[in-house]
């Protein structure tokens, strides 16, 4: 009941509608009644007592009775469609926002397919249902309606039709609750074969590189024939629940038929009346038989929605929500003070007690290999974590303490795993400031030195890039993500790798469009190439989650440490391929 008030408040707005609705089935429900109730006055005035009129008008009667049950029926069903296509669309809304919010962990322990299955599969689930639902309410109006004829014939006689039905109520409720409990593990078998068919997709090339299409297929055939267990089950059910209700139904009438037929004999009651009670005990029975079956529809859409009201529970995480201070402008430093962080605390930590100050206008750089944090400590800054210990400072201030949407309005990122979304060049760049003109975009894109090629595409600037960008090359993703960057026009810069894909001739035009925005901005900079780096202001040389030497370049080569071996080692790499410093 606490889900079925929850899914209510969708609905609530759209009670006039809903009631207008209800006041249809109702007169669709009476329509039946009153089908079962003519049965009467048919038989005895027309074909016993034989009088004429009522040869006229009781056909009539039956004309208008169903051309106003058909325009009822239509005007039920679209209103009850429309209301639910709304809330489905809002709810769908909810689920995404509240998932847009969550923080970057959320994300590291539920994988992709899932969620997309919670939006598409699960909500779809609760869609397929809403015409299920709108036929259970149009046949409990019309069981009502038939009641009312039935007591109305014969109380007693309905009391023994009836008595049989509360020897339906547990198996009935039984098998309900199995169907929900097999469509809620059937929505997680299918959210895992959507985390399948993801990875099989955007893994597509490393599958082919390393032969495993077999392999990938096998987990997909392994998932599959665990929800065909699942869904053959659900069938089981739902095929013995109408099996079951006839039955039942059968007991009733043989009942029925005995005892209805003994009064009939002894002249208590007149043909007309019996089978008027006969024709809706009969009508009666098939919407029971049909609700015993949309009921157990409606447990699988109940069970869709416990899982997405499920997700939508989860707590934000502090990252998306803590803070209601601004960030105070001009940035005048970024502070890291014994920093400490850890993905999984059983894992053990990523980053190590790690301090320093990076001020206004300047560049801090950081170096070191693969697996030492420095990604890690970068993904701090616009808070995409917090600290697990230690704190991060703006002017001061720990984040912690700044809303997270004036934060993350003052940084720019560009990423080496350049992220592009399948649209047009230019709604790409215009990710971080949709109002930016069309001049705008386009010197953004000239100071990225990404103009050239955008130009020389057919269609320019509405040219779209296909999913994650792989329409273009890795050069020139970078650049439009060094673009958007540039239009975005942040007081603090994150650059991971940014030039990465870049030519040594590209590299060379983008580090001085780089350094051009850099002016008056405090930015971090993770690079491999150290000659990139080499004007930084500082230096900060990392190994296991510390920072084991930091200086400038000249005073970190003369310390002939940990940078200086890198230092020797990559010029002696790039010297073999023929680069010069």
């Amino acid at each position: 009941m606490l889900l079925i008030r929850r899914l209510g408040r969708y609905f609530r707005p759209y009670w006039g509608r809903i009631a207008f609705a209800m006041v249809c089935m109702a007169v669709v429900g009476a329509t039946a009644g009153v089908t079962a109730w003519l049965v009467k006055p048919v038989l005895d005035d027309i074909f016993i007592r034989k009088i004429a009129w009522k040869l006229t008008v009781l056909p009539l009667a039956i004309l208008a009775l169903y051309l106003v049950k058909g325009v009822c029926r239509y005007f039920q069903s679209y209103t009850m469609r429309w209301v639910g296509e709304n809330v489905i669309i809002t709810m769908q809304h909810d689920l995404l926002v509240q998932l847009q919010h969550r923080e970057l962990a959320f994300f590291d322990r539920n994988p992709t397919g899932a969620l997309m299955s919670r939006v598409t599969n699960d909500v779809g689930a609760m869609q397929r249902a809403i015409p299920d639902l709108i036929q259970f309410l149009r046949q409990a109006f019309t069981v009502v309606g038939l009641l009312v004829v039935l007591f109305r014939r014969d109380w007693l006689l309905s009391l023994v039709a009836l008595l049989i039905f509360p020897l339906a109520a547990w198996p009935v409720s039984r098998i309900g609750h199995l169907m929900r409990r097999y469509a809620r593990k059937g929505q997680e078998r299918i959210g895992d074969i959507s985390n399948i068919l993801q990875e099989a997709f955007s893994g597509i090339e490393i599958i082919k590189t390393f032969r495993c299409e077999a392999m990938e297929i096998r987990r997909f055939d392994e998932e599959n024939y665990k929800l065909r267990a699942l869904r053959l089950k659900s069938a089981r059910l739902n095929e013995v629940t109408a099996p079951f209700m006839e039955f039942l139904g059968a007991l009733g009438m043989a009942a029925i038929i005995w005892y209805g037929g003994w009064q009939v004999l002894r002249g208590t009651a007149t043909a007309g009346s019996f089978f008027s009670f006969m024709a809706a005990l009969m009508m009666l029975y098939d919407p029971l038989k049909r609700a015993g079956t949309l009921g157990n529809s409606v447990q699988q859409a109940l069970a869709a929605a416990e899982r997405v009201f499920g997700i939508m529970d989860e707590p934000t995480g502090a990252c998306e929500t803590a803070g209601d201070r601004e960030v105070d402008h001009p940035i005048r430093e970024v502070t890291f003070d014994e920093v400490r962080f850890a993905y999984d605390p059983d894992k053990g930590e990523v980053l190590r007690g790690v301090s320093f100050t990076a001020r206004r206008g300047e560049v801090v750089a950081f170096v070191g290999l693969s697996g030492t944090g420095k990604s890690t400590l970068l993904k701090l800054v616009p808070r995409f974590y917090d600290p697990t210990a230690g704190a991060v400072r703006i002017n001061g201030v720990d984040l912690r303490d700044v809303r997270v949407d004036s934060l993350r309005a003052a940084v720019a990122v560009v990423t080496q795993d350049t992220f592009l979304f399948n649209d047009t060049i230019r709604r790409n760049l215009q990710v971080g400031r949709p109002g930016a003109t069309e001049e705008e975009v386009r010197a953004a894109a000239r100071a990225a030195h990404a103009q050239e090629f955008i130009e020389a595409l057919p269609a320019g600037y509405d040219t779209v890039v296909g999913e994650r960008g792989d329409l273009l090359s890795g050069g020139q993703k970078q650049r439009l993500a060094i673009a958007r960057a540039i239009l975005k026009d942040a007081p603090i810069l994150v650059l991971d790798e940014a030039t990465s894909s870049l030519d040594s001739a590209s590299e060379r035009e983008v580090q001085a469009a780089l350094e051009a925005l850099m002016a008056g901005r405090t930015t971090f900079v993770i690079a491999h190439r150290l000659s990139t780096i080499r004007h930084a202001h500082q230096i900060l040389v990392m190994a296991e989650g510390r920072v084991v030497e930091s200086g400038t370049h000249d005073e970190l080569l003369a310390g002939g440490r940990e940078y200086a071996r890198l230092f020797r080692l990559q010029f002696g790499i790039e010297a073999d391929g023929g680069a010069t410093r």
